[in-house]
């Protein structure tokens, strides 16, 4: 082998090194287990390991209006009268983006009524972490959509 491919070899490897420990692929490692902690919570209503996973000032905002609900104790009932609402609520993530502290997904979420509608519903979430936990997730998602499809029609205002 010569010189000069053994130099492009070296540089190629050397690049591809470097690609591999850039700040969104070590912020994808160290927040990836805590997304898909989260994730769990909200497909199997299990909170094994919360207090590890949920920072303790966490809040949850959701569309449309996006008030927040404070606290690890708050998320976990939203998540048990989902669950209670929707037996079979699943999210999957579709799409992920990850930053120094915050990352971000695009999902979609299906479920079944107890009175047997379907659901299937896209979203977006974001989420800010600090001292290693989630701190906050922004949920928006097809508010209408869901409506519509429990059987919900909207009707416009008589003029």
């Amino acid at each position: 082998m010569n010189l000069s491919v053994l130099r492009i070899a070296l540089f190629l490897f050397s690049l591809w090194l470097v690609n591999r420990c850039t700040p969104e692929h070590n912020a994808q490692k160290e927040m990836q287990p805590k997304i898909d902690k989260l994730l769990g919570y909200w497909n199997t209503g299990n909170f094994d390991d919360i207090e590890n996973t949920l920072h303790e000032e966490f809040e949850m905002r959701m569309s449309p209006l996006f008030e927040p609900e404070l606290g690890i104790e708050s998320f976990k009932e939203s998540v048990k009268k989902t669950r209670e609402k929707y037996p079979d609520f699943t999210i999957k993530i579709l799409e992920a983006i990850y930053g120094d502290s915050a990352g971000a997904g695009r999902w979609t979420m299906t479920a079944t009524s107890k009175s047997g509608k379907k659901l299937n519903v896209m979203g977006i979430s974001i989420l800010h972490f600090k001292d290693g936990k989630i701190k906050d997730e922004w949920i928006s998602s097809g508010d209408l959509l869901w409506m519509q499809q429990l059987g919900y029609t909207l009707t416009p205002p008589q003029e």
